[in-house]
């Protein structure tokens, strides 16, 4: 069974090609447009990749990187959930394509060397919602908080994301450690 329809992969590669810009002001526009395929009878669900083992996965669109961007579906195991983190500096948009994610977002401050987040906002997202972030220094955490349901996510970001930053705090104390994005087989 294909994961992705090949008529709904070509429709967010021509979505993104339709919004580019050098600047950040269509971010909005493309957002709209990326949520309005994820009600598309052609959107991927979480079924699809199920059978797989039961871990988080990033799949790149295959011809994404052609665009200048980052083009990724997630899958979100039942449960998961990342640490806080970062995004290279780059601008996202983030769409749930099936199930629900909490996104929590948080305020940065203190320096390099010892961080410091606050808790921000945040939010639940169900199909067709959307997160959109232009600011080099947003850091959110995504859960997966049902225990039964995978959730199933597509991710835009402005560039490459091939390096990020997770912040992990133990006793109080914030750790920051930049983590190289790994990913999987690009769906096609």
């Amino acid at each position: 069974m294909d994961r992705c329809n090949a008529r709904w992969l070509h429709s967010v590669l021509a979505a993104i090609r339709r919004h580019q810009t050098t600047g950040r002001a269509r971010l909005g526009d493309l957002g709209l447009e990326l949520s309005h395929l994820a009600w598309s009878d052609l959107a991927p669900k979480a079924a699809a990749f199920a059978h797989e083992e039961q871990r988080f996965r990033r799949h790149p669109l295959a011809g994404s990187d052609e665009l200048g961007c980052s083009a990724l579906v997630m899958y979100w195991p039942p449960g998961h959930a990342t640490l806080p983190h970062d995004h290279g500096g780059l601008w996202g948009i983030e769409v749930v394509l099936d199930g629900e994610l909490h996104v929590e977002e948080f305020k940065r401050g203190g320096s390099t060397d010892a961080p410091r987040l606050t808790s921000a906002r945040g939010e639940q997202l169900g199909v067709g919602d959307l997160a959109v972030f232009t600011s080099p220094r947003y850091v959110h955490r995504c859960r997966n908080l049902s225990n039964v349901t995978a959730a199933l996510t597509l991710h835009v970001y402005g560039g490459t994301l091939d390096r990020y930053v997770a912040y992990e705090s133990e006793s109080g104390v914030t750790r920051a450690e930049t983590r190289i994005a790994v990913s999987d087989p690009p769906l096609e």
